[in-house]
């Protein structure tokens, strides 16, 4: 990953600056260390070869090894300054006397003055590293915070969790500032109890230190308690301990954001770290600044793909729950922390549904929400939404607001705790009323609402309202089809008697089921007529829904019982019906397909097929194939099949049956393959092997079928 240094920007404090300080430090330190010694040896030199007493400059030596030397390495140059000092006493022959002790007095001050020097710059010196070294390690983290991070308050969390763990910091507070000049707390670290509710929202006109750092524009820095007390005496008692207080406006652009309020414990940050805390407040200003467009280019992206899906899913919904499910479904929680849902029901507002961003949270939601039922007088909020049909927009959520929503103090209380942001209210427009409305709020997000919000907002709960509207309908709808569908069903069961067990060698089984979906039922048929040496069945499908296919199954089912009883060729059995059937049929465009099927004694059998799927052999061995038939138009549009004909062996089965079975789809929209179920039908018993088939296709299609299905299964069996 490259260094911050190398992102550039505000973030260049956090180079690699530490290593390459005391790299160049060491090698300059070495170079002044040794001029300072040979300095001492080069004074000391001319005295004794001159004779010229200068021992009192021997401590200059010291003094220009303590500007860029340690304490330890300038204690070396004084003490070699000192013996030189001495020893010129001795060379010189006036040790003792009274200017000699002048000059070594004078050299004893300058080494001391030189090791005084050496400790302060000493000090400066690690003050400098410890503060580039907090610089890289805050910095640098806020960088790697800023590749994840998309939103304001994810900045804001990443940034405190640093300054509080590497800076030292007591506590850390993040404010932005609103466009309605109240400073608000995103994120703190480290916060004061109850007392500091009052700070969560400060009016920048007040006279409190970040409202004034805010509005002048300026960092404050304050080193104790009683400096802030002294610049604000309505704070006296508020801080329990001792501490310093930097308050840094979040500048970009000539705007200012926000503020940076930290805390540290007393002398953890002098003047000298102002720069660096001025640098950090920069960083983070811009990380800010980069959140904002993150998260403005993200709202508009999720508003669109919302929108989208809104769309596509309420238009499927025909049910008021699942609609009003798939509504906080879809907004909580990508558009939204909390979810409400409240219908107008007896001229009372009903909560039904409810939905946090966490489902515990959730959870104890639902169970308080009939304990504080809204107030219908409310002067703001769903009430007056559903009064006056306009919407409501809350970008800022402030305390009175709250209070104002409040039914009572235990109310107040939680909605106080919740830390509620931001919220929209919009009404759900129903076609001749108000139907209710829907409420979402932002809460630990963060996160705040702008006009374009209620704009999409509205969109969604006119998709919301016209489909509980469509709901409502279906529903009515569908209990005055009830008893039509019952009538029609009952009619279709009338007709459809069962097969006996056993005609013969063949062994005989029926099972007719209705769709699912509330619609009228179809017109799937089945028959069989019983012959001297035979057995002729037939598996329609008349092409219509409800009494009048009821009624043409009727006609198809008497033709067929007179025609099969005669000796005539099966096709011409078929055309013997498709005649008759003419006249009954309600529309030119009307038809049946039919598939008929006769069994001899002996096990051979004729089929005819009249636009109708072919029946499925399943032999004693465990194929299963279908029939392969020549078809012919269906019955009623002037059909002329030809036979095909085969031969059952002991254990064989043919299954007859109406488009039901393979037109079946599973829950994903899928046509759902029946041929792992017919395979075990083989080896079933003739009496389950029916009510088995239809029990797999009914779990393969997510337990409901959306088609008639009507099913013969015919068994060769010549055993006495």
């Amino acid at each position: 990953m490259p260094s911050a240094k190398e992102r550039g920007g505000d973030l260049e404090l956090a180079g690699e600056v530490v290593p390459l300080t005391r790299r160049a430090t060491d090698s300059v330190e070495r170079l002044w260390w040794l001029a300072g010694l040979a300095l001492v040896a080069m004074l000391a030199i001319t005295d004794f070869v001159t004779g010229r007493q200068v021992n009192g400059a021997y401590g200059v030596g010291a003094v220009v090894a303590a500007f860029w030397c340690s304490p330890m390495r300038t204690l070396v140059v004084a003490v070699a300054a000192t013996i030189a000092s001495f020893a010129s006493g001795i060379w010189n022959d006036d040790l003792g006397e009274p200017e000699w002790t002048v000059r070594f007095l004078t050299c004893l001050l300058l080494c001391a003055i030189a090791l005084a020097t050496a400790s302060t710059n000493q000090r400066r010196r690690r003050q400098l590293e410890r503060t580039q070294h907090l610089a890289q390690q805050v910095l640098d983290a806020l960088a790697v915070e800023l590749t994840g991070a998309r939103t304001v308050k994810e900045v804001a969390d990443g940034f405190l969790g640093h300054a509080v763990t590497v800076l030292g910091a007591k506590s850390a507070m993040v404010h932005s500032l609103d466009p309605d000049g109240v400073l608000r707390t995103v994120t703190w670290s480290g916060r004061g109890g109850d007392a500091a509710d009052q700070y969560q929202g400060i009016p920048l006109s007040s006279d409190v230190p970040g409202a004034v750092a805010a509005r002048e524009g300026v960092d404050l820095h304050y080193r104790t308690v009683g400096e802030i007390e002294a610049a604000f005496p309505s704070l006296a008692g508020y801080y329990p301990s001792e501490l310093s207080l930097h308050l840094l406006p979040l500048h970009r652009s000539d705007r200012t954001l926000g503020l940076l309020a930290l805390t540290f414990p007393p002398g953890s940050f002098g003047p000298a770290e102002d720069g660096f805390l001025h640098s950090l407040a920069g960083a983070l200003a811009a990380a800010v600044l980069r959140a904002q467009e993150l998260q403005a280019a993200d709202a508009d992206t999720q508003r669109t793909a919302l929108l989208a899906e809104a769309s596509m899913t309420l238009s499927r919904s025909l049910d008021m729950e699942g609609t009003i499910a798939e509504v906080v479904r879809l907004l909580v929680p990508r558009f939204a922390d909390w979810c409400a849902v409240q219908l107008l029901r007896n001229g009372e507002l009903e909560t039904v549904a409810i939905q946090h961003r966490d489902p515990e949270t959730t959870e104890w939601a639902r169970s308080m929400r009939d304990a504080f039922p809204a107030r219908m007088d409310a002067p703001t909020g769903a009430p007056n939404v559903v009064r006056t049909g306009q919407s409501e927009i809350y970008p800022f959520i402030p305390a009175d607001l709250v209070d104002a929503a409040a039914v009572n103090d235990e109310h107040r209380t939680i909605l106080r705790r919740l830390g509620f942001t931001s919220a929209i209210v919009a009404p759900l427009p129903g076609r001749d009323r108000i139907l209710g409305a829907v409420t979402l709020i932002h809460a630990e997000s963060g996160r705040r609402y702008a006009d374009e919000d209620l704009a999409f907002l509205e969109e969604i709960a006119e998709r919301v309202a016209l489909a509980l509207d469509t709901a409502a309908t279906f529903e009515q709808q569908s209990e005055r089809l009830a008893g039509v569908t019952l009538i029609a069903e009952a009619a279709q069961r009338a007709i459809l008697a069962p097969p006996p067990p056993r005609v013969g060698p063949v062994v005989l089984n029926a099972r007719y089921i209705s769709a699912a979906v509330e619609a009228q039922v179809g017109g799937d048929l089945y028959e069989l007529v019983a012959r001297p040496t035979s057995v002729r069945l037939l598996v329609g499908d008349v092409r219509g829904k409800g009494l009048g296919a009821v009624r043409t199954a009727t006609v198809v089912l008497g033709e067929f019982r007179a025609a099969a009883a005669s000796g005539s060729d099966l096709a011409d059995v078929a055309r013997e019906i498709d005649q008759r059937l003419v006249p009954y049929l309600p529309d030119i465009e009307d038809f049946v397909t039919g598939v008929l099927v006769d069994i001899e004694h002996d096990g051979r059998f004729s089929i005819v097929s009249c636009g109708h799927p072919p029946p499925m052999l399943l032999t004693a061995d465990g194929q299963v194939r279908a029939v392969e038939l020549d078809h012919a138009v269906p019955l009623g549009l002037g059909t002329d099949p030809k036979a095909t004909h085969g031969r059952l062996e002991p254990g064989d089965r043919l299954l007859l049956y109406t488009d039901g079975l393979i037109e079946a789809r599973s829950p994903d929209g899928s046509f759902v393959d029946p041929t792992p179920f017919l395979l075990d039908l083989v080896g079933a018993s003739a009496e389950t092997a029916l009510d088995d088939l239809l029990g797999s296709l009914k779990a393969a299609a997510g337990q409901s079928l959306d088609d008639d299905l009507a099913l013969l299964l015919a068994c060769y069996d010549p055993r006495p």
